[in-house]
């Protein structure tokens, strides 16, 4: 017989779900505009960083942004009518390899938003173009075309001598030379082509530079210095030191031969380049303070 004491009770039936906790019912799609407003913000911070960013870069890109710019519009105008005005400033005053292109322009960008904050502040100063950014342009596929009849041997300057291509074109884009062109100037020149680091001879550099047409006349030696002044001479001449006038002018000219005494006064009715060496105190220790006295050389008054 079974006791009933020892009948264990039934546990009480629970409900399945009972021993979980309860989730609160959300409302269908509410997720989906919590995302696109997240994206939509996001969108909105990548487009304000682009355009932040993209602007600045593009505007810096322009050659045309720098002529704005009171400390960089000097250099502006002169480029504007150079050979170089195809060439962005980028082409040149940086190197032509990405990283350091991306590197400038980051950089403008910067400098864009400071000229913004300070307009009096001067603008970045560019650096001077390197062999590398030239030889992008003048390879072998497109030299460099000097002027006028200048021979001019880069290859030796550049890849033997090591020398930067700035050191003789200064002046071929943003100013022009004491002379007033883009030419490199022969004071340039000179500072190696002294006759000791470098050959100083005209040929050395010029193809055609003989003298000119007016040095072939019989009389130059006694008539050059009615051209002495004449711009054109300075073009050889100016770069000589006085030692080379001096070479001639210490000794007696040619023209002043034996019987130069006699017959100088009919020689300077038609030359007067005796001015050249002489001034007029020189004549009156003969001829005395009087224009008209013309002494005869035969009278042996004049020693």
């Amino acid at each position: 017989m079974i006791d009933p004491t020892n009948i264990p009770a039934e546990e009480p039936e629970v409900a399945p779900d009972a021993m979980t906790p309860t989730r609160r019912p959300q409302p269908v799609g509410t997720d989906a505009p919590v995302r696109r407003r997240r994206i939509v913000r996001a969108a909105i911070v990548i487009a304000a960083f682009a355009v932040l960013g993209l602007v600045p870069a593009l505007l810096t890109l322009q050659p045309t942004f720098y002529r704005h710019i009171d400390s960089l519009a000097g250099q502006y105008e002169p480029w504007s009518t150079s050979t170089h005005a195809e060439a962005g400033c980028e082409a040149c005053h940086a190197s032509p390899r990405a990283p350091a292109q991306a590197l400038r322009r980051a950089r403008m960008v910067g400098e864009f938003y400071l000229m913004l904050a300070a307009p009096s502040r001067a603008a970045a100063s560019f650096p001077a173009p390197t062999n590398e950014s030239c030889l992008e342009c003048h390879s072998e596929l497109r030299t460099v075309s000097p002027e006028g009849d200048l021979r001019i041997p880069h290859r030796a300057h550049v890849a033997i001598l090591e020398m930067e291509c700035v050191e003789c074109h200064q002046y071929v884009v943003h100013e022009l030379s004491p002379e007033g062109g883009h030419t490199p100037t022969m004071a340039g020149c000179l500072t190696c082509h002294d006759g000791e680091k470098a050959k100083n001879d005209c040929w050395a550099c010029h193809t055609e530079k003989g003298a000119p047409d007016t040095h072939a006349t019989k009389d130059w030696l006694i008539a050059h210095a009615d051209h002495s002044t004449d711009p054109e001479c300075e073009t050889c001449h100016k770069w000589r030191d006085e030692s080379w006038c001096v070479e001639c002018h210490s000794h007696r000219p040619q023209s002043h031969t034996s019987d130069w005494r006699a017959v100088h006064g009919d020689r300077i009715q038609t030359h007067r380049s005796c001015e050249a060496c002489h001034e007029e105190p020189f004549c009156a220790r003969c001829h005395g303070r009087l224009p008209q006295l013309n002494l005869d050389p035969t009278l042996g008054l004049v020693r």
